[in-house]
């Protein structure tokens, strides 16, 4: 006896590419036919009308909640991909527009900084503003190192309002500190507090990206690492 199976799969390994792609076509079609659209749900609606018993003819007011209700649908399925395709243009103008800030100084709320020392030439000092409280004493300008050592102390000027800072990179022992990470506070004496003050430090961006979780900008920068568009107080 003959096997069909057999037959039969040796038949669809005879299929030229041609036939393979006009069969991928009709399997599409057919699955396409399973979806149900507006025009297929008024034809359906016209026939049940034209075939329904006149004795007990069905309730017009179902009809007409039923097409609002595909219509309603139908309008949201719309205006979701309208939405989808609006928030991918967003996306897209929103990196190009953060792509003009490549090169340029950003000023953000920060203390955490990264020191980069050439192996020629001089490092980049690192800046940032304070807002100074009235009643200030005197204000000081703290360095430390990721473990937590003192590296350099300077003092700042206290009058009240934004003053802005330079940290050339030199220790309290007059060395050049190496590459790493610090932490830049200020220190300002009200009364007989010392007072700890929220810095704003000067970075300079060298790339930008979008968040994948939240679709938010974020900027790649030489001394605080990645920051949010959004911790930006200023551009120079």
């Amino acid at each position: 006896m003959l096997d069909m199976d057999l037959i039969n799969a040796a038949m669809v390994r005879q299929n030229t590419p041609e036939q393979a792609a006009a069969a991928a076509a009709a399997n599409a079609k057919n699955a396409k036919k399973g979806e149900l659209n507006q025009d297929d749900f008024l034809t359906l609606m016209i026939t049940q009308l034209k075939n329904q018993d006149p004795f007990k003819p069905m309730d017009p007011a179902q009809y007409v909640g039923q097409l609002a209700q595909f219509s309603s649908v139908s309008g949201l399925a719309d205006i979701n991909k309208n939405i989808s395709a609006l928030t991918s243009s967003l996306r897209g103008n929103q990196v190009l527009d953060g792509a003009a800030l490549i090169g340029r100084t950003v000023i953000a709320e920060g203390n955490q900084v990264y020191r980069y020392v050439p192996a020629e030439g001089e490092a980049t000092p690192t800046q940032g503003a304070v807002e100074v409280p009235a009643g200030a004493s005197s204000v000081q300008l703290v360095v430390r190192d990721s473990a937590g050592t003192l590296v350099k102390t300077q003092a700042m000027d206290n009058t009240k309002g934004l003053r802005g800072f330079t940290w050339d990179g030199s220790t309290d022992a007059g060395t050049s500190a190496p590459s790493g990470s610090y932490k830049i506070e200020v220190i300002a004496k009200v009364g007989d507090k010392n007072v700890s003050l929220n810095t704003s430090m000067a970075a300079q961006v060298s790339s930008v990206a979008l968040d994948p979780a939240t679709g938010a900008l974020t900027l790649d920068t030489d001394t605080l690492g990645e920051i949010a568009m959004s911790d930006v107080e200023r551009v120079l």
